[in-house]
């Protein structure tokens, strides 16, 4: 760790450069203790920045995060968690959102972990501070914005930050809009890049986890120089490659097979199966018992027809609990001092991201493709129907004619599941290209005043492509006849004449490859993304307008316009629903903002009966483009006291603004299917839960229930249920007031310790959110309240739920509550040689509330307990450090709790919804060598133990990616995981 110096103006004494900053940057993660925005993170590992670390900016001052005010100290009001550069080599992090993700401050983001079924962005890297979300958090490159990486939102695919290329990252949390604008409800995420550095260095590494999968390797080259008359200009690039594989469900037992509640294997294998499931019917789509006593048939292995419903599908065993991600990384800083008081800065940034997702083929379903009014199936006349069938269907109708009973045909189509096997099997491909460039011009003014004006301008353009069916040719290539020759053709002219081929249905495999290229789209499925972003801001500050007898009024002032655009253009057949996805419509959408913003802070009281006394405050008025949002005003106010030597104090309360993003206003309702639970499922004449009563009230359920003793659904009436959720035009812009209080204690008694401690409260208002279909279901059952029941839709025959809609809306509140701890000791300690060291780290945080209350109606229901908001998170990490040797031991802590609240009412969940409490154990031995250490070497183990996660089956919690059955986007699903690596510099 370099040292430098730096006079304090309050005090007039020297104080170590690092002293507070050094407990944070380097090798802990120390909230609270803030970490200069100019100042470089040298360890002895990279000594071509040693020099740079050791220059401080004129006078001592330097920027902290979450305050645009140079101040004379390197300490903040608000808390700022810190990740230096040597923290990420200790994790040996490929993607840095594996490093951000171990703070407890963090929450669950998007990831390759859990985004196998999204239809565009599968592999992205979100950050989720508080777990307020990533449209809360506000991500920064060198305190500017970077572009969105999904369709319409604000949220950062981090997979566009190089790891290698990293100086420190400052994470702060709370409301921090009156300093830099919307989205930073939750606290701000700033990656401050190297920006100066001599020589080439390139690094590689390989893992590979204990099972001998998921393999991950990297390569990275850094070069930079400086240039021009006395060393004016430098310029630093940078390169990387990097590839993870990804890991299919069927490479962990956990995940190898379907399960339903405990039971997994054949008795919850999707009832999609690839040799269909086909279901007799008459003309109004009513069952007949024509087949052996029943309606259903299917076939063996051997493609023999037997009855009734036959064996399922297994979907896990080729999904994905992991996607693949390889990454192209390119970025380069350019600096050149045109004049003592003139400095002209340029950053670019481009990536190439690859991914994929990998599902089970299509489930397709007949009334997938036809109109479930007049046709409901295949016509009993195809020519592929099994003759079995065909001569047991003839004697069916033949004898209810002559008995009578039907004066048409009583069987006169053939419904069907099936699984696509031969067609498609819904997996993406997709490649996302992101363009950032920043530049500006920074100076002084009169000594005293420093100013700068920048551009930033970003592009991404994320395309997705996949295979699907034309539901249209699929209709035809149904719709088969056998002429007198023998050979089976599509019964249209017209079809025929452009190439149709029937498709056989009926068994294993029997779909041919021209039939399956025929009902193929011949519009491919695709998602074609493009956000762009547009910034200009200019800002003028001074740390010392009036010298006030405490010491100088710091003030900072300045102004930005904004503008985000964003394209999200789907296919035309996924625009008209003629393939076998949902109806989505295109989303286009545009804003812009024009925003002037304000910073003080007082100096009250030094060197008197306290050492240090004062105030600071912003604010920031924003001008937006959407008529229902319009002016909107940030505001906060702060105060430190610092009684005595080694204790300081500290608050702030802001009021938060964010907008709604494009993706909220602008897009139109489009089809889901996510899964829904309904409270009246298993509900019998005698139970008691808190819904069954309003349940048995519903006539058709209690028909159901006096038929069949029990009101329950089957797994694909579950699967059936779909739903129209979308964006809302007039969309208000969410409000946050966030108060944080605490401590930092860095007693002279004990050299080399500190400790924070800070309460943090934030309460969203008028959060925009739907109201949850879940929610919806309940309330109408409590309520009957039309603001639910209308998002409800039940079967008119069985009771059974078909459709349950959503839409965005302001009307929900956020509240979370809690306290971070840190801890940070660094200590000499001779042992085996005269410069051992041990440098203790640690993180915790206490969860007390977070509740969610989905709109004023609404119970406010608490989360703080359940898994994805752990009571507690920790982190701690103990090195030992003796010439170029460091032996590094992290331990990670997430709490347990409860799974799912929504099932603690039901006895069959209970077993599973208790889930306990993990500990992940992480080592790593580095060696420098050579005087100038200039070759480095280390390896590595992740999660020692070889901690396995909780089982937890997508049905009934939902609660993770399916397929994966635990949340493995919280837990480790890999498993323990080796790694070695070794870096060079010249």
């Amino acid at each position: 760790m370099i040292t430098a110096n730096v006079r304090c103006r309050r005090t007039g004494s020297l104080l170590p450069r690092a002293s507070a900053a050094a407990l944070a940057i380097g090798l802990g993660w120390m909230p609270g203790i803030a970490a200069a925005q100019d100042a470089t993170d040298a360890t002895p590992a990279d000594p071509a920045l040693a020099e740079a670390a050791a220059q401080p900016e004129a006078g001592g001052e330097i920027i902290v995060t979450g305050s645009r005010i140079a101040r004379p100290d390197l300490t903040s009001n608000v808390p700022v968690a810190v990740i230096g550069a040597q923290d990420l080599q200790r994790d040996a992090a490929i993607n840095v959102q594996d490093a951000l993700q171990e703070l407890p401050q963090v929450g669950i983001g998007s990831s390759r972990t859990n985004t196998n079924f999204l239809t565009s962005g599968n592999g992205v890297a979100t950050i989720n501070l508080r777990n307020l979300g990533s449209s809360r958090t506000l991500v920064l490159v060198n305190g500017r914005r970077f572009v969105a990486g999904l369709a319409g939102t604000s949220a950062v695919d981090l997979n566009n930050i190089p790891t290698d290329f990293i100086q420190r990252i400052d994470v702060v949390t709370g409301g921090a809009s009156a300093v830099y604008g919307s989205e930073a409800i939750a606290g701000v995420v700033n990656f401050i890049m190297k920006d100066r550095f001599e020589g080439i260095q390139a690094r590689a590494q390989y893992g590979i986890t204990g099972e001998g999968d998921n393999p991950r390797y990297m390569a990275a080259i850094t070069a930079g120089t400086s240039f021009g008359a006395d060393d004016r200009g430098s310029a630093i690039v940078h390169f990387s490659y990097d590839a993870d594989e990804g890991l299919l469900s069927r490479k962990r037992e956990i995940s190898s097979q379907d399960c339903f509640y405990d039971i997994c294997g054949p008795g919850a294998y999707s009832s999609y199966s690839a040799q269909g499931r086909f279901q007799l019917l008459d003309a109004n789509g009513a069952a007949q018992n024509g087949f052996n006593g029943g309606s259903l048939f299917s076939f063996d292995p051997n493609n023999n027809v037997i009855a009734g419903s036959g064996v399922g599908f297994n979907r896990n065993g080729v999904r994905r609990i992991s996607t693949p991600v390889e990454r192209y990384l390119a970025a380069g800083m350019f600096n050149y001092e045109v004049s003592d008081n003139l400095k002209a800065f340029a950053e670019v940034t481009y990536s190439r991201v690859t991914s994929s997702s990998q599902i089970e083929p299509l489930a397709l379903d007949a009334l997938d493709i036809y109109d479930g009014e007049t046709q409901f199936g295949i016509g009993i006349d195809n020519p592929f129907l099994p003759a079995a069938v065909r001569a047991q269907v003839a004697a069916y109708n033949a004898a209810a004619l002559a008995d009578g009973n039907a004066a048409t045909n009583p069987i006169t189509q053939i419904g069907f599941r099936r699984r696509q096997n031969e067609v498609f099997d819904r997996s993406n491909n997709n490649q996302r290209d992101t363009w950032r460039v920043a530049a500006g011009l920074r100076g002084t003014i009169a000594d005293d005043w420093n100013w700068e004006a920048s551009y930033v301008y970003g592009r991404l353009h994320d395309f997705t492509s996949s295979e699907d069916i034309d539901n249209n040719r699929y209709r035809n290539a149904l719709d088969a006849v056998q002429l007198a020759d023998g050979s089976i053709v599509c019964r249209s002219e017209a079809a025929r004449a452009e190439g149709c081929v029937p498709i056989n249905l009926f068994g294993f495999g029997t779909a041919s490859p021209a039939a399956s290229a025929y009902v193929q789209a011949v519009v491919p499925k695709s998602e074609d993304i493009v956000n762009q972003q547009q910034v200009v801001s200019v800002s003028l500050a001074n740390s010392n307008l009036i010298q006030l007898p405490a010491g100088g009024v710091g003030v900072a002032v300045g102004a930005e316009y904004r503008k985000e655009e964003s394209v999200d253009d789907l296919d035309i057949l996924t625009n008209t629903g003629g393939n076998s996805g949902n109806v989505i419509p295109d989303t286009v959408g545009e804003f812009d903002v024009w925003e002037v913003y304000g910073e003080v802070s007082v100096p009250i009281l030094a060197d008197t009966f306290v050492n240090y006394f004062g105030v600071t405050g912003a604010a920031r008025y924003s001008e937006y483009s959407q008529p229902n949002v319009g002016g909107v005003f940030s505001w906060n106010v702060g105060a430190e006291l610092e009684p005595v030597d080694g204790l300081r104090f500290r608050g702030v309360y802001a009021r938060a603004n964010r907008a709604p993003n494009i993706s909220e206003f602008a897009s139109a309702p489009s089809e889901t299917f996510a899964g829904v639970n309904d409270p009246c499922d298993r509900v019998t004449a005698t139970s008691t839960g808190e819904f069954d009563a309003a349940c048995r009230a519903i006539p058709q359920i209690a028909a159901a229930i006096a038929q069949n003793g029990e009101f329950r659904y089957t797994l694909a009436d579950t699967q059936g249920i779909n739903g129209f959720i979308g964006g809302n035009p007039n969309l208000a812009e969410e409000t946050a007031t966030t108060l944080t209080v605490g401590a930092v204690f860095q007693p002279r008694f004990v050299r080399g310790l500190a400790l924070t401690v800070d309460y943090f409260d934030i309460k969203v208002d008028d959060a925009i959110a739907t109201v949850g279909r879940n929610l919806s279901i309940r309330q109408c059952l409590t309520t009957s309240d039309p603001v639910f029941c209308n998002n409800v839709i039940r079967d008119q025959n069985t009771g059974f739920i078909r459709t349950v809609n959503d839409q965005l809306v302001n009307v929900a509140q956020i509240q979370t509550r809690g306290v971070d701890l840190g801890l940070r000791y660094t200590r000499a300690l001779p042992l085996l040689a005269a410069d051992d060291r041990i440098e203790l780290t640690g993180n915790y945080t206490y969860l007390m509330d977070y509740k969610e209350q989905a709109n004023p109606t609404a119970p406010n229901r608490e989360f703080a307990g359940t898994i994805y908001y752990p009571e507690h998170k920790a982190t701690a990490r103990l090195a030992y450090m003796t010439g170029g040797f460091t032996l590094s031991w992290q331990v990670n802590y997430l709490g347990g709790g409860i799974a799912d609240i929504d099932l603690l009412d039901d006895p069959d969940a209970a077993p599973l919804n208790h889930v306990g409490p993990r500990f992940y154990h992480d080592a790593q031995v580095r060696w420098d060598i050579g005087e100038d250490r200039r070759f480095s070497f280390y390896v590595g183990v992740d999660n020692v133990m070889d901690t396995e996660p909780p089982f937890l089956p997508g049905t009934p919690f939902n609660l993770s990616p399916t397929g994966t059955e635990t949340a493995a986007d919280l837990y480790d699903p890999f498993g323990r995981r080796f790694y070695v690596g070794a870096q060079v510099r010249f």
